[in-house]
């Protein structure tokens, strides 16, 4: 696959209220991989000794005591998004972000994140 093939087109970004009435800030993105249910099952399988997780074969979603990370995924697309508060969203990018590219292996992943209005 080229690197152009791999390029990750991230979409939305927006805010809404969690049930507690915190601002949540959203993002997400859509990162091509040879296999995203491998990527999905492991990091959730890693991330399942230290938080809540649930799993099944389509969707990944990891309860992290500042918001959530919710994995999708269809043929060669991983869509994962990131619902937390706006000051730690970041950091949590940067986190996912690392332990995607640690999951992929050899394989390496264009990870980006956008911030645009939905």
């Amino acid at each position: 696959m080229h690197k152009v093939d791999q390029l990750l087109v991230a979409v939305g970004y927006y805010k809404k209220a969690n049930s507690e009435g915190l601002q949540m800030s959203i993002t997400q993105a859509f990162i091509i991989s040879r296999d995203p249910a491998r990527l999905m099952r492991r990091l959730c399988k890693h991330w399942s000794h230290k938080f809540p997780v649930e799993l099944d074969e389509q969707r990944g979603l990891v309860r992290f005591p500042t918001g959530t990370c919710e994995f999708l995924h269809e043929a060669q697309l991983l869509q994962v998004r990131l619902a937390m508060a706006e000051e730690g969203l970041p950091r949590m990018q940067q986190v996912v972000a690392e332990h995607l590219q640690r999951m992929a292996g050899d394989e390496p992943l264009a990870i980006q994140w956008c911030e645009s209005l939905e």
